[in-house]
């Protein structure tokens, strides 16, 4: 029998105080202190919102206890971070019962016949389904009969069919998720995981806790609250010099006189996705929105002077974009507008609207597609990339599904004006 004195169980495991701020520490090691203010630092940000179920909140805190242990004995960050993968499905379980208040509408799909069923734990859901018929759950949202087991499966894909949790991203590390939680409810080895490990798995839980939740984490790795944008104005000229920043403070002295411009709404935590921005195309991690130009320094603030444009927030997940791929070309992403306004000359080819959260997850989901064993498909929310292909066909029948989706396609004249970059252009190129 395995003992160990009260002493002993209060003494820090030198293995945890090697990990450091600045990494592994080889031949250094913190104080056990410092090692517990490191770990907690590790959590920061994974706070629950108010909203979330006691069930819910009550499990999370225990992962976050377990976590903040392993100061004491380093087994406990393994441990907190597989136990984090089962608290996924209680999540899912509380949020199914909040979100329909305790009663479940159920469709015959033999009879086409409805039944309510007030269920008062998920044990009620579960015996729901098993009473006598092919039944299946009425989606609040669509309306739509959705086939459900209540298994981890079927919640994570009710939970998308609802609306809950956004992202093409996210959608694409479902299996994984399902096939991780597997291996901790029916282990085969015994492994040793690092804090570094178990901080994601729990930070990744108190994402999708919150998002279930209806509250998306800024920055948030799977479901990210939507992005700040602010007006800034882009000057270069024909040296190749660029300035980017708000219309009041750019161009500097420096500039050439005639330099050209274009005003946007943009998000600049980082200014330099901005150097070979075209206008033409959707090639930025994040939305920009042309508000005027090209033109003259002095035409865009008089302009910025009259409409006074000010900042937004944009989201960033399942957003559209149209590729063509015409031959064995595959141009750029392109917005709907964009594409309604090309002209007739500049319209052949294979259209498609694909859902993603970024353009590159776009494009590669498409130039992916070589023959019909290719990974990527058509045929459905992708399994092999982040992606989902809405429709595809001709220019025509692409604007028609776009407007459809609800996507702006007023015409949108071309407009020959990209930013200068180091870098070679967005490919083309399959």
């Amino acid at each position: 029998m395995i003992t160990r004195t009260l002493e002993q169980l209060r003494t820090p495991d030198e293995r945890t105080q090697h990990f450091t701020p600045h990494g592994l520490g080889i031949t250094h090691m913190l104080t056990p202190e410092a090692a517990l203010d490191h770990q907690h630092t590790m959590l920061a940000g994974t706070d629950l919102v108010d909203e979330v179920a006691e069930g819910t909140r009550l499990r999370f805190e225990r992962v976050r206890t377990l976590y903040l242990h392993g100061v004491l004995d380093f087994e406990f960050f393994t441990v907190a971070g597989e136990y984090a993968r089962l608290v996924v499905e209680h999540a899912l379980r509380d949020r199914f019962l909040a979100f329909y208040e305790h009663r479940i509408v159920l469709v015959n799909t033999s009879t086409g016949l409805q039944r309510i069923a007030q269920v008062d734990s998920f044990d009620d859901v579960l015996a729901a389904f098993k009473h006598g018929g092919a039944w299946k759950l009425k989606l609040t949202g669509s309306g739509a009969a959705m086939k459900f087991n209540g298994m981890l499966t079927s919640l994570w894909n009710w939970a998308r069919a609802e609306g809950l949790l956004p992202g093409q991203r996210a959608r694409s590390m479902q299996s994984v998720q399902v096939e991780l939680r597997n291996m901790v409810a029916h282990p085969s080895a015994y492994h040793l995981g690092t804090p570094v490990d178990a901080a994601l798995v729990i930070r990744d839980l108190a994402e999708i806790i919150n998002c279930l939740w209806g509250t998306r984490t800024p920055g948030g790795r799977l479901h990210p609250a939507p992005v700040y944008r602010s007006v800034q104005l882009i000057v270069w000229d024909d040296t190749g010099r660029v300035e980017i920043g708000d219309v009041s403070s750019v161009p500097t002295a420096d500039m050439e006189v005639d330099a050209t411009c274009l005003l946007v709404r943009a998000q600049i935590a980082d200014r330099q996705e901005l150097l070979g921005f075209d206008p033409q195309f959707e090639t930025t991690r994040y939305p920009v929105e042309l508000l005027w130009g090209p033109g003259s320094v002095e035409h865009a603030r008089a302009w910025a002077e009259a409409h006074r444009p000010v900042d937004d927030e944009v989201d960033t997940l399942d957003r559209h974009f149209v590729i063509r791929r015409h031959g064995d070309r595959i141009d750029p992403p392109r917005s709907a507008a964009a594409t309604a306004g090309l002209p007739t000359d500049q319209r052949a080819g294979t259209w498609f609207l694909v859902r993603a959260d970024d353009p590159i997850s776009a494009f590669n989901h498409i130039r992916n597609q070589t023959d019909d064993n290719s990974a990527c498909t058509n045929t459905e929310p992708c399994s092999n990339c982040p992606a989902h292909t809405v429709a595809f066909g001709d220019c025509h029948t692409i604007v028609q599904h776009a407007a459809q989706a609800g996507l702006d396609t007023r015409p949108l004249a071309p407009i020959r004006a990209r930013v200068p970059s180091p870098l070679p252009p967005w490919t083309a190129e399959s």
